[in-house]
């Protein structure tokens, strides 16, 4: 294998050593064509000038690691004042130092209020959240199981139909239609969760949902499809054989059927 230097071609054989060149330093250096890129160099400095790039970088990461948490628009903001202070002669221009020290805190105190602001409005938010679903839920429930209606199916749908108002500091249910326009009772007053409950149990859709008062209602009990009296298990009926039932035997009735 012929090596990149050597210090003699003493010994080589001649077809050898004409592909060795001596160089300054007397050393013979191979000689080799470049082809496709690939050449014979020297990159004793390539590999000192990387060496030193690599130095160099590692010094600029740790010195930036230092600022990453500065804000480099308050950085140049903080050394233009810096610059601006360090014009003012304190002897001479103490009200114009005792201002810009004031205005300094002002800022300060600015940013930080508006951060305790920011902070307040997320949490009334989330009370808000919390009041309205209390004041819904909670006259919704109690106006279900005066009616005997089923709190599971018609909760959601009076949850929909209902939004909280604030007036002179005191909350208030409101109903609405679907267009958002506040619904109103036969007396033109605002229309509320109890009178909705009421207007639901008249409906054909929502009707259902309500136990039957007394034994004369029109829905009939599932039956086994064969003509018999076999009661059909909860899992085997469809929604409108459940429907049927909950409207003629009540709610109660129907959680009372195997499963």
């Amino acid at each position: 294998m012929l090596k990149a230097i050597i210090d003699t071609v003493d010994g080589l054989p001649d077809a050898v050593k004409e592909h060795y060149k001596q160089g300054d330093d007397g050393k013979y250096v191979l000689t080799v064509e470049a082809v496709n890129g690939f050449s014979l160099e020297d990159v004793t400095g390539l590999k000192n000038a990387l060496g030193k790039e690599r130095s160099t970088r590692e010094s600029l990461e740790k010195a930036a690691a230092k600022f990453k948490d500065l804000d480099p628009d308050k950085a140049r903001e903080a050394l233009a004042k810096l610059a601006e202070l360090s014009e003012i002669d304190p002897k001479k221009e103490a009200d114009k130092l005792a201002q810009v020290k004031v205005d300094a805190i002002k800022a300060q105190l600015l940013e930080s209020h508006s951060k305790d602001i920011k902070a307040r409005d997320e949490a009334l938010s989330t009370y808000r959240s919390q009041i309205e679903k209390l004041l819904v839920d909670s006259a919704a429930t109690a106006a279900l199981a005066e009616a005997k209606g089923s709190v599971d199916l018609l909760l959601p749908h009076i949850r929909n139909a209902a939004r909280v108002v604030e007036k002179d500091g005191v909350f208030a249910v409101e109903i609405v239609s679907p267009d958002g326009a506040p619904k109103v009772n036969a007396k033109g007053d605002n229309m509320s969760i109890k009178e909705l409950v009421a207007e639901m149990r008249q409906s054909d859709v929502f009707g259902r949902a309500f136990e039957a008062s007394g034994n004369s209602g029109t829905g009939k009990g599932p039956s086994n499809g064969t003509g018999g009296t076999g009661q059909l298990k909860r899992s085997q009926m469809t929604l409108k054989q459940k429907a049927d039932y909950v409207a003629e035997h009540g709610q109660e009735a129907f959680l009372k059927l195997p499963k």
